[in-house]
């Protein structure tokens, strides 16, 4: 029964780091999906968010 308990650990933790592998991928897929081609509307540093002139 301890096999078994090894496997199933086992098992769940693979399944587990494919769900993480998972969710990565879709959403660095949304973040080139909504960051468009053109130059500066991608998602920008929230440090250098203020306007460069007020």
């Amino acid at each position: 029964s301890a096999r078994n308990r090894a496997a199933t650990r086992r098992r769940r933790i693979a399944v587990g780091a494919g769900a993480v592998a998972l969710v990565a991928a879709i959403g660095v897929g949304t973040w080139l999906a909504t960051g468009g081609d053109e130059e500066g509307t991608g998602p920008q540093d929230t440090r250098n968010s203020a306007p460069a002139s007020p």
